[in-house]
């Protein structure tokens, strides 16, 4: 099995990994933050460097940040393969309106001539963030437009799919591996919300890659148990 390195990233304002000035330039003119979350920074700088990363950060972290972001700062077309047709058009209507014209998506509620626009878009360099299905990645016409405009990053949203480990194991991620091959082997940042240690070395090893492993705390201010005790 491929080797996973662990980053335990501390919290943003702790001794980590400090952002070059375009990733901060970008964050606050581009998507108006002022400031980083715990663990952004850590994946964002191995992104920026060309460094395959497993980014396990929770649900309201801010992971979708950690690739759009350098999305605009490379050269290329980053793609981000994503399970879910409501995930990507969420994450496509939501992003800042600095960026939203260079995101798109493509999925088969888009007829053929929308599509053969968008791609038109992606081989011409008007687009920096390509959303798509696994199922996608056997299209010969979009592999076609992705070379052409240059493949900067492979991002894989929900990354524990490819794991068999995983409640929502999808047969059509165990195509990733060999769409990453066909693609040149760009740098791969898989990001997930929840993933066991054993779940972990599957990903790294399904996909055939060592990866760095960036791991925030799980916990959160704002979420307790509180226990009760009553009389009765």
């Amino acid at each position: 099995s491929k080797k996973l390195t662990v980053i335990e990233a501390p919290a943003a304002d702790g001794n980590g990994r400090a952002p070059r000035p375009e990733a901060l330039t970008g964050l606050q003119e581009l998507f108006g933050h002022d400031r980083f979350r715990d663990g952004q920074v850590d994946v964002i700088e191995r992104v920026l460097d060309g460094i395959d990363t497993l980014a396990i950060i929770p649900t309201g972290g801010g992971k979708s940040l950690t690739y759009q972001l350098p999305a605009m700062l490379v050269p290329g077309v980053t793609l981000v393969i994503s399970p879910l047709i409501a995930l990507m058009k969420d994450q496509v209507e939501n992003a800042p309106a600095a960026v939203r014209d260079r995101i798109t998506l493509i999925n088969s509620d888009i007829d053929a001539d929308e599509r053969h626009r968008r791609l038109a878009r992606v081989r011409d360099g008007e687009i920096k963030l390509l959303y798509v299905a696994p199922e996608r990645l056997l299209d010969p016409t979009l592999r076609r437009s992705l070379m052409a405009a240059g493949i900067a990053r492979i991002v894989i949203d929900e990354a524990h799919c490819i794991s068999l480990w995983g409640h929502d194991f999808r047969p059509d991620y165990l195509t990733i591996p060999l769409a990453l091959r066909d693609l040149g082997n760009p740098p791969v940042l898989a990001v997930t919300a929840t993933a066991t240690p054993e779940m972990a070395d599957q990903i790294a090893t399904a996909l055939g890659r060592e990866l760095e492993l960036v791991r925030p705390s799980v916990f959160r201010e704002n979420l307790f148990y509180e226990v009760v005790h009553v009389d009765n």
